[in-house]
């Protein structure tokens, strides 16, 4: 290929085009459209937000629903490890009282892994974040119901629990068993 110098052109600097400009013409046009993806997804949910509030309260109660919401939050409470308080089970007493004491921890809080004696972080975290995320969607429901004091209560309940198991920088305590859990023997020895 033939290199043309600014002489021959006649003074004039070569207008072709260069592949970095193309680059960053299209980056700028691909910033451009995720921010106006961005800005409008914001408005359409500030948007149907004001829609929610001002017809939330037009919408009568469905006692089934306002049940089904009782008794899954009633699930929470069951799950529950540490010192209960004000604890809507009957049945339900209080447990892992000493979890975390060998370190000087108090992780006696949290709620247990499938109805066992396990707890694990990182899905109780995702269960305060869907908790919270519900609370935050469905609250005024929540309320209209007499339900969001025990919503608000299971996630304080968790988040507490993983607080303190973030005790100092570089350390995370994820997960509590209790060690006699581990020892499992089948019924046919």
């Amino acid at each position: 290929m033939k290199r043309i110098s600014e002489a021959e052109m006649g003074g004039k600097q070569a207008e072709a085009s260069n592949p970095r400009d193309r680059g960053s013409s299209i980056w700028c046009f691909l910033v451009l459209l995720i921010g106006a993806l961005v800005v409008t997804a914001a408005a359409l949910t500030i948007l149907k937000y004001l829609h929610f509030s001002k017809n939330n309260e037009a919408h009568p109660i469905n006692k089934k629903y306002a049940d089904a919401l009782e008794l899954a939050l009633q699930f929470f409470d069951v799950q529950k490890s540490g010192k209960l308080v004000d604890n809507r089970i009957p049945w339900r007493g209080d447990s892992g009282l000493q979890d975390g004491s060998e370190e000087n921890l108090d992780l006696s809080k949290g709620m247990y892994d499938a109805g066992d004696a396990m707890k694990f972080g990182f899905p109780m975290a995702f269960t305060a974040t869907v908790l919270s995320w519900s609370i935050l969607e469905y609250g005024g429901q929540m309320n209209a119901v007499k339900q969001i004091g025990y919503a608000y209560n299971s996630l304080r309940w968790i988040t507490d629990y993983l607080i303190n198991s973030h005790p100092s920088e570089n350390v995370l305590y994820f997960q509590v068993i209790y060690f006699s859990y581990a020892i499992w023997h089948p019924t046919d020895t």
